[in-house]
């Protein structure tokens, strides 16, 4: 079977290739030559490369022209001699004219340039044009809110991952990376992992590739739209992209109807050009190192602590002064070890390579973009030296695309897109996320890695040698194959009516996902030596011994079909400028062996300005979802937008600074019905009853049983249908200087309400989970600020950005509880705030724990230096109405500032990025970290790990510094048992909370670009850059002994990375 599988997906693969490579041939049917007479220039980059649509304009004349497709332009030599150039992705220049240009002028050919002016591109980039969902519209009519980065932004960080260049770059986009790699595609369970909450995504549609990453705008997660076609966008290569926009207002997102409460994020790939041939190769290498690796104590600190927590509990010492001797000065490492496990199974570093080459071209009649792509990211475990697999996690992702435009005549155009692309993974037998698992709580003393006769050391309790684990369980291999096929055809009628044109699209989707995976497991053993000099001693084994198993699973698939047919009208009468657009579509999604789910959508628009002055825009959509039952499949959403560019008046005019001032504000009504609907969660499911339990009597004989149907898990609700929102946006762009600076600032007020949540929070009688209704209510509030300055003084070119935002939430309705205190309630806190005790110190004395005025929990043996709670509501008694907010209930603020040069090809820039306002709960470390010396399945009787901060903890000598809590032994981490210094209750304390606030030095990179004139003398034209770059340099954090992103121990850890590559033009 997996033959078959593994040759089928080879051979779709092959077929998209041979499409990529045949289907350009006709790209080169035509080449154009260009018949300037007169005097000419030419505009080009740093790279030497043409410019088309510059503007030359004479100063103080008004006299201009524009460069063609070749860069070429034509002046007349009347005109004057101080030119200035312009164009919006490059940075403005004047150059003077030599005067024998201007002698000379009479006598050139038509097509020679005989000077070249060169212009250096923005760093940061100002396009006329912004990219929305199904099109392109102008930037100055643009009336919501949108953050945009391009390609120079993205292209020289290494990451299997492109989110990775997101964080603290557009303003309303938050980020938080979770783990440091990839996560597999399976879960312990041999089964895809999607489902089971560790893997944040973006459309929710299919098998998302994004395991590190928690993406947000304004509270939810965005819908990614990439050239028309809604996807999963992780693993594109950033060579290919053009531009990523993030946009959030009800206007730019009602076309997705049932989905248009969510922010959208439209990412633009690099489009065909028909400038000639081009090839481009990039080729980069890198290094990373692991940021945080929690410090654990050394065997003789572990051993003196733990006797410490025993005695605490009133239990004899387990280890002697001996025992501690010998572990400190480890003269008997085999019978006394202190293994640093973390340095035993990790790798210092691990290394990253990336390939890519991309070749466009065409002609007026077709142009062409091929790219292909190859990306390897090896992880931090050690290997076997002997066998001849790999165990270390590793991730290889093959990328193959390509879009062709044909120009089948004048009005009829088309543009066909392909992507196919293969991503294996590896990793050990006993799986990432276990190893990872047991390395956080395996002390060091547990064994040695190896004996004496280089046998793998353990004992009855710690039989998992890790670094056995590591290099002898084996390995899984988990392979993704993915195809995409999009096809876009318009017609412009303008002959017949100007201005009307009509559109139709479509795309196809397909993903799998299968496994392999070969396990083994091995023996330990124990070292007992023996007391008579010359006797080699004994050996115990511990374990179980497997050969290895094979078992290939296929684990998932999915298909997604979609098409549109738009029909859209512009026209102008003098200043009244017009448009308006109608379009229908279906999309199909088949997961797995599920019925399909079929959202439909059909959305038209209406658009006005006068003189580009006032602006006014409607939209609406009537939405269809199959997954509701009949008579609630269909909903309808609208937005409006108002704008007016104050700038343009008149009693500005004179104000030649001031290049824009445009005051734009957007409501709407949206919803979110398709990605939470449920599956078919509005009819009710049975399960067939089965023995007494689920029977009734017939009355006249006992023996007479009739089995019935019994609800299965949960009522449903007739009546589910979308959540909604109310959502208000008021913003300002302005551009000042010749659009030198560019600020924009965004006001947001969003009221989501109908929201899906679960009833029973107040009263339970039915015996049955409840089932979800639209009860909900949430109050989102904000505000977005960014500022952009970028100049040059004459070849010296510079930036400098920042960027800022800030969301509130508050719960406006939720079902809970009427209590008796107003801070026991959620309703009126933030979204998601944690409720817990309120720490206040720790117990100091017996004396005050036996006050009869102390209040305390019932139910727990306090001894001195526990935690002590606040008695809130001052009934003398803690218990669960002394429960309130204890963090996580500030307005989250997030931050970016960039800044950068360029001089002569020489290039610098870094980001700082950082959050504020930010909890974090110390818990989600895992249970050693907050309950050194555990128990549970794991440790065997024995106990688990502690860290150093465990150092602090309270003793009678140390009770005026403790940070930590007195020591126990044997507390469990077993699920759903309480601790009274940790979950006391099962719930949270205060205790735990601390400041998850951090500034980081994100990225820096340095480039250096070979000199044109270098290239074409001595290399043929082949244009090259240098760069080299950093990601996560440095990073100052509130609470230092953690990343402050990758909180969890058992994730894999957050990553410094440096990596050196080069670009080559051809």
């Amino acid at each position: 079977m997996y033959k078959l599988y593994k040759g089928i997906n080879k051979n779709v693969f092959l077929l998209i290739t041979i499409w990529i490579l045949f289907g350009h041939g006709l790209a080169h049917a035509q080449n154009s030559k260009t018949d300037i007479p007169g005097f000419s220039g030419m505009i080009i980059d740093q790279y030497g490369r043409p410019v088309a649509g510059a503007e030359i304009s004479v100063k103080k004349t008004g006299f201009s022209t524009f460069s063609n497709e070749e860069g070429i332009f034509k002046m007349d030599r009347t005109s004057g001699n101080t030119l200035m150039v312009s164009h919006p992705s490059y940075m403005a220049k004047e150059i003077k004219l030599p005067k024998e240009i201007l002698k000379n002028s009479d006598t050139q050919e038509a097509d020679t340039a005989v000077f070249r002016i060169r212009i250096a591109e923005k760093l940061f980039k100002n396009p006329e044009t912004l990219d929305v969902v199904y099109g392109t519209m102008d930037k100055k009519s643009y009336l919501g809110s949108a953050a945009t980065m391009y390609t120079n932004q993205m292209t020289t960080t290494l990451s299997s991952n492109i989110a990775a260049s997101f964080a603290g770059r557009l303003a309303g986009l938050y980020t938080n990376q979770e783990r440091g790699m990839r996560g597999s595609m399976i879960d312990d369970n041999f089964d895809v992992d999607i489902f089971v909450g560790n893997r944040p995504k973006l459309n929710i549609s299919g098998y998302g590739d994004n395991t590190e990453f928690g993406i947000t705008s304004r509270t939810l997660t965005p819908i990614v739209i990439i050239d028309g076609v809604q996807r999963d966008f992780y693993s594109l290569d950033p060579e290919n992209i053009e531009s990523i926009s993030i946009q959030k207002d009800a206007l730019s997102s009602m076309s997705l109807g049932m989905r248009s409460s969510r922010p959208v994020l439209v990412i633009t790939t690099k489009k065909p050009v028909d400038q000639g041939f081009q090839i481009s190769f990039t080729g980069k290498f890198g290094i990373q190192k692991p940021m945080k690796i929690p410090k654990a104590l050394s065997a003789d600190q572990y051993v003196y602590l733990l006797n410490e927590a025993l005695q605490n509990d009133g239990k004899e010492a387990s280890y002697s002064y001996n025992d501690y001797m010998l572990y400190k000065n480890q003269t008997s490492p085999y019978t006394h070890p202190n293994t640093d496990w973390y340095d035993a199974v990790l790798k210092d570093h691990s290394t990253i390579q990336s390939y890519s080459l991309n070749a466009t071209g065409g002609s007026k009649a077709a142009q062409y973009y091929v790219s292909l792509g190859y990306l390897e990211e090896d992880g931090l475990f050690r290997s076997s030296k002997t066998d001849n697999y790999e165990t270390n996690a590793r991730y290889q992702r093959y990328l193959i695309s390509s879009r062709v435009n044909v120009n089948v005549t004048n009005d009829f155009k088309i543009d066909v897109s392909l992507m196919g692309r293969i991503e294996d993974g590896n990793q050990p037998g006993e799986k990432t996320n276990t190893i990872l698992s047991r390395l956080y709580e395996t002390p060091n003393f547990a064994s040695p890695v190896y004996n004496p006769n280089g046998s793998y050391g353990g004992t009855l309790s710690w039989n998992n040698n890790l670094v056995s684990q590591s290099v002898n369980s084996g390995y899984i291999k988990d392979n993704r194959r993915d195809g995409m096929a999009a096809i876009t055809m318009k017609y412009d009628f303008s002959k017949y009516v100007k201005g009307l044109s009509a559109t139709m699209r479509g795309n196809i989707t397909t993903q799998s996902i299968s496994a392999i995976q070969r396990s083994k497991r091995g023996l330990v053993y124990q070292y007992y030596p023996s007391a008579t000099e010359g006797n080699p001693g004994y050996y115990e084994y511990f374990g179980s011994l497997s050969t290895q198993s094979n078992d290939f699973k296929s684990v998932g698939n999915y298909q997604q079909m979609y098409g549109q047919i738009a029909v859209n009208y512009e026209t102008s009468i003098n200043k009244h400028n017009i448009g308006a657009g109608i379009f229908g579509d279906i999309r199909e999604e088949i997961l797995n062996y599920d019925l399909p789910k079929r959202p439909a959508n059909l959305n038209g628009n209406v658009k006005y300005n006068y003189d580009m002055k006032y602006f006014a825009e409607a939209s609406f959509s009537r939405s269809y979802f199959n997954r509701y039952r009949p008579g609630k499949r269909w909903g309808t959403f609208f937005a409006v937008g108002a704008g007016w560019d104050v700038s343009r008046e008149d009693f500005l005019s004179d104000v030649k600074w001031l290049d824009q001032f445009k005051i734009r504000a957007v409501y709407g009504n949206t919803g979110n019905g398709v990605d939470n609907a449920g599956y078919y969660d509005w009819r009710q499911a049975y399960g067939s009853g089965d023995g007494y339990s689920n029977s009734y009597l017939t009355g006249y004989n006992r023996s007479t049983i009739v089995s019935v149907w019994e609800i299965d898990d949960k009522l449903a609700n007739w009546n589910l249908s979308w959540e909604k929102a109310h959502k208000i946006n008021i913003g300002a762009d302005i551009s000042l200087f010749n659009n030198r600076l560019q600020f924009t600032a965004d006001y947001y007020r969003d009221k989501y309400y109908d929201l899906l949540q679960t009833r029973g929070k107040s009263i339970e009688l039915i015996g049955l989970n409840y089932p979800n209704e639209n009860i909900g209510k949430n109050l989102v509030t904000g505000a977005e600020l960014s500022i952009t300055y970028q100049d040059n003084i004459a070849d010296f070119n510079y930036f400098i950005s920042a960027n800022w935002s800030r969301q509130k939430t508050e719960v406006l309705f939720m079902d809970e509880q009427d209590t008796r205190n107003p801070f026991n309630r959620r309703t009126g806190q933030p979204i998601g705030a944690w409720f817990g005790y309120v720490a206040d110190g720790f117990f100091q004395t017996q004396d005050e724990i036996d006050d009869p005025k102390t209040a305390k929990l019932a139910n727990y043996d306090i001894k001195p230096g526990d935690i002590k709670y606040v008695d809130l509501d001052g009934n003398g008694i803690i218990d669960q109405f002394d429960q309130t907010v204890i963090g996580n209930d500030k307005p989250l603020s997030y931050f970016g500032f960039n800044f950068g040069f360029e001089y002569k090809g020489f290039e610098l820039s870094a980001l700082i990025q950082g959050v504020y306002n930010r909890d974090i709960y110390l818990d989600a470390a895992g249970g050693a970290y907050v309950q050194p010396f555990f128990t549970n399945s794991y440790t065997n009787g024995s106990y688990g790990q502690a860290y150093e901060n465990a150092l602090n903890r309270w003793t009678p000598e140390t009770a005026e510094t403790a940070t930590f809590p007195r020591l126990k032994a044997g507390v469990t981490t077993q699920y759903g048992v309480n601790d009274y210094n940790t979950n006391p209750g099962l719930d949270r304390t205060s205790f735990w909370v601390k400041s998850g606030n951090y500034i980081r030095l994100k990225n820096v990179g340095i480039a250096y670009t070979l000199p044109d004139s270098f290239s074409r003398n001595y290399l043929g034209g082949l244009r090259i850059k240098i760069f080299v770059n950093g990601q996560n340099l440095l990073t100052k954090s509130a609470y230092g002994d953690l990343d402050p992103e990758v909180l969890n121990f058992t994730n894999y850890p957050n990553l410094r990375s440096f990596n050196t590559g080069v670009n080559i033009k051809f």
